[in-house]
């Protein structure tokens, strides 16, 4: 009994490319050691296993870059609030200031000149300690939050 040999299915596939193109794929081709023929069918190949992949991943870098555009407008939101926040500080620092020059040019004598100046050197040693404090306690929170983001698990 004489057997037959079995038919494998292996359509041909035809594809027009440009002179630029076809001499890039035979230089790929030689350096990869194969057959135009053959480093064409890898190549389709690949991009077939590939392409849900390469989606994927057009999709993460679009995603990444409205997160990217979406931290920017916050960090911007952010600045303009920290720009006002110090333009009105420095306005009360102006009003204070021309308070404390009146009611110095108001006092009757130097000893009570002497005395309003010791108690605004008293007034700043105690904002420089609670502003110190309060820059302490920052740069801890700070810390644990980088510490919490460089490790996870923690």
């Amino acid at each position: 009994m004489v057997e037959t040999k079995k038919r494998v299915f292996n359509p041909r596939i035809e594809t027009r490319l440009t002179k630029d193109d076809t001499i890039r794929l035979d230089k790929a081709a030689k350096i990869a050691g194969k057959s135009r023929s053959d480093f064409s069918r890898q190549a389709l190949l690949w991009f077939l296993d590939n392409q849900e992949k390469l989606e994927h991943d057009k999709r993460e870098s679009e995603v990444a870059q409205a997160i990217r555009y979406a931290t920017d407008q916050i960090v911007r939101a952010i600045n303009a609030g920290v720009e006002r926040i110090c333009k009105m500080l420095a306005r009360q620092g102006r009003a204070i200031g021309t308070l404390y020059e009146l009611s110095y040019m108001a006092l009757p004598d130097d000893e009570s000149r002497e005395a309003f100046v010791e108690a605004g050197k008293l007034a700043e040693q105690k904002m420089r300690r609670h502003v110190e404090k309060d820059e302490s306690l920052l740069a801890a929170s700070f810390k644990k939050v980088v510490t919490a983001n460089d490790n996870p698990q923690a």
